[in-house]
């Protein structure tokens, strides 16, 4: 059985017990826990593997092995792209481009600065003879070159539904998780556990609460 929104609630405030921090109810809890999964997210997509190949590498971004890309499974999703004079909207929710086709050849994604050299290229100019395609990326958008191309499958990454603890109110005006009114977390249960454990450091700062935010830093430092 998939973790429960109320199921990480309920682990929230045992951990909060157990340092003795008092308590949150189930709004400020999903607050922080949107907040947290975002960041976690980032994670996974880059933030912290910069210069992954090198003190003095280039920016390289997602690192494509098997634990990450299982993590990112339940926000990969593909799409086909229809293309006019050489534009193509993004998917909604796109937030990372994965990989770019046109029939079994793979597009080649271009810097801004590089379109120029690009199409005066006499070794591999856009070419749809020779299965030759590029692309820039834009926020909302592809541009593509051949600009004459007219489909492309796209495979992305989408950003992860916010979690809701739905409740009704008790006949004492107290909250009452309902799971009709809950949206649940997409993770897998580990990963929604760290989440929720990296949770209290943000927490913590904003509670002012020392005991939360080493907690929280102990959990992003060792993942335990």
């Amino acid at each position: 059985m998939a973790t429960t929104v109320n199921d990480l609630y309920q682990f929230a405030l045992k951990l909060i017990r157990k340092n003795q921090s008092g308590s949150i109810n189930g709004t400020e809890f999903q607050y922080f826990w949107n907040d947290e999964q975002f960041a976690y997210m980032s994670d996974l997509l880059g933030r912290f593997q910069n210069k992954n190949n090198g003190k003095e590498g280039a920016n390289t971004g997602l690192i494509l092995n098997e634990t990450i890309l299982t993590k990112l499974a339940p926000f990969t999703k593909p799409a086909t792209l229809t293309i006019a004079a050489g534009q193509a909207n993004k998917p909604t929710g796109h937030i990372y481009t994965l990989d770019i086709m046109i029939g079994d050849y793979l597009v080649y994604n271009i810097n801004h600065n590089q379109k120029a050299a690009v199409k005066q290229s006499v070794i591999d100019p856009p070419s749809i003879t020779d299965n030759n395609f590029y692309y820039v990326e834009y926020e909302g958008y592809y541009s593509f070159l051949p600009t004459t191309v007219t489909t492309a499958t796209l495979d992305y990454i989408i950003a992860p539904t916010k979690v809701v603890w739905g409740y009704t109110l008790d006949g004492d005006g107290r909250q009452v998780y309902n799971a009709g009114t809950s949206i649940q977390p997409q993770w897998d249960d580990i990963t929604c556990m760290e989440i929720t454990k990296r949770m209290l450091r943000n927490m913590g700062i904003s509670l002012k609460d020392n005991d939360f935010i080493n907690f929280g830093n102990t959990a992003v430092t060792s993942g335990e």
